[in-house]
């Protein structure tokens, strides 16, 4: 089973709704929350811990399942980003800022 497949999975619950997928680069996935107004101060940081957990518990079965040892690391970080379209020929949605960068 691909990663994106079961990144997708979890993507699609809604409890994880008010999180955005914003890139893949190679095997890295950024994944970004606290766009909308759904969670108020700083919950979806908190969504975010359980979205990264629920990916772990997800990459433990697939592991199970499959005789594999797959690893995953999760890196969370908050602050002020700025968001937007880049790109005239192919536009990509992308998010830039220290808080990124990190």
């Amino acid at each position: 089973m691909k990663s994106s497949m079961t990144l997708t999975i979890y993507y699609s619950r809604k409890k994880f709704s008010g999180i955005q997928k914003v890139k893949t680069i190679g095997s890295t996935y950024m994944a970004a929350s606290g766009f909308h107004k759904k969670h108020p101060g700083l919950q979806h940081v908190g969504l975010m811990a359980d979205y990264a957990q629920a990916m772990m518990q997800g990459l433990a079965r697939i592991n199970k399942d499959s005789f594999n040892d797959f690893q995953l690391s999760i890196g969370i970080n908050h602050g002020p980003i700025v968001a937007g379209v880049i790109g005239a020929k192919k536009p990509q949605y992308d998010i830039w800022g220290n808080t990124v960068n990190v």
